[in-house]
């Protein structure tokens, strides 16, 4: 158990809620964090990505879901870094590789991942990607600290110390250069509406954000925030289906507007006078 919180290292924490898997979640009275304590261990194998249980209790099989995930996850960081000048880029905890086999081949893309199936997933789909070995509980390596943009999606609500992983991915970023984070919003409507019955809280969901707090960190780390997207409408979970669930907090929340935040944040260049 915890007894400070896991952010801005304040002791003022409390009992915030119990979601729908039972996991307990507490939250900071100084910089409202949320973060499950006790810790609720979870492992990214084969099944998670060929057997994935959704909130809603669907099966479903992510190594054939390429075309819905570059639409419905990936579409306007896709479209953001494809209107860039080439130049190299790291996704960090990229997954099956999706987002990068979407971002052309004028670019030096590199990635990384925990899951030893979604590694070899890659190397056996998608030749073009360089995978790279780092674990941000340390540093980065000076070969892996100058790309123009880095990708952090869905990743950081995963981290037990999002501060320090923080403080380590923002060293891979070069001057000028874009850093982009998503990850689930606790301030938004929904999460406020349905509590624990909020879709994005769950086992390995460790660490979760406000639109607020996680601005800061980034401001804490040098980056001026340059885009904010909440991602839904242009997706294929922007239905009439998902609109009506909003009236049932007995239930599992929709995905709605608000539910994800996806910030753009560029590396300042620090006034050495």
């Amino acid at each position: 158990m915890k007894n400070q919180c896991p952010l801005c290292r304040s002791k003022k924490i409390n009992f915030k809620l119990v979601d729908y898997k039972m996991n307990q979640y507490w939250e900071c009275d100084d910089c409202e964090f949320l973060f499950q304590n006790p810790i609720t261990e979870y492992s990214y194998n084969e099944d998670y990505w060929t057997n994935a249980i959704d909130p809603d209790g669907k099966e479903k099989d992510q190594t054939i879901m390429r075309e819905f995930k570059i639409k419905n996850w990936y579409g306007e960081i896709s479209k953001f870094i494809k209107e860039q000048k080439p130049g190299t880029i790291f996704d960090v905890g990229c997954g099956l590789g999706y987002l990068l086999s979407d971002i052309p081949n004028s670019w030096e893309k590199h990635g990384c991942d925990e899951s030893e199936f979604a590694i070899l997933f890659i190397k056996n789909k998608f030749k073009e990607i360089i995978i790279n070995e780092l674990d941000l509980k340390n540093p980065p390596p000076e070969n892996l600290r100058n790309f123009d943009i880095v990708v952090c999606y869905h990743v950081i609500e995963h981290i037990e110390q999002p501060d320090i992983f923080f403080k380590h991915l923002s060293m891979m970023v070069k001057k000028n250069g874009v850093l982009i984070v998503g990850t689930p919003n606790v301030g938004s409507f929904v999460a406020r509406r349905f509590k624990g019955n909020f879709r994005l809280l769950g086992i390995g969901h460790l660490s979760l954000f406000n639109n607020n707090n996680l601005k800061k960190l980034f401001e804490k780390n040098d980056f001026k925030i340059i885009k904010e997207e909440f991602p839904f409408f242009k997706t294929d979970y922007f239905n009439i289906k998902n609109l009506l669930k909003i009236f049932n907090t007995k239930k599992i929340s929709p995905p709605f507007y608000g539910n994800i935040m996806t910030f753009y944040g560029r590396k300042m260049v620090k006034d050495t006078k």
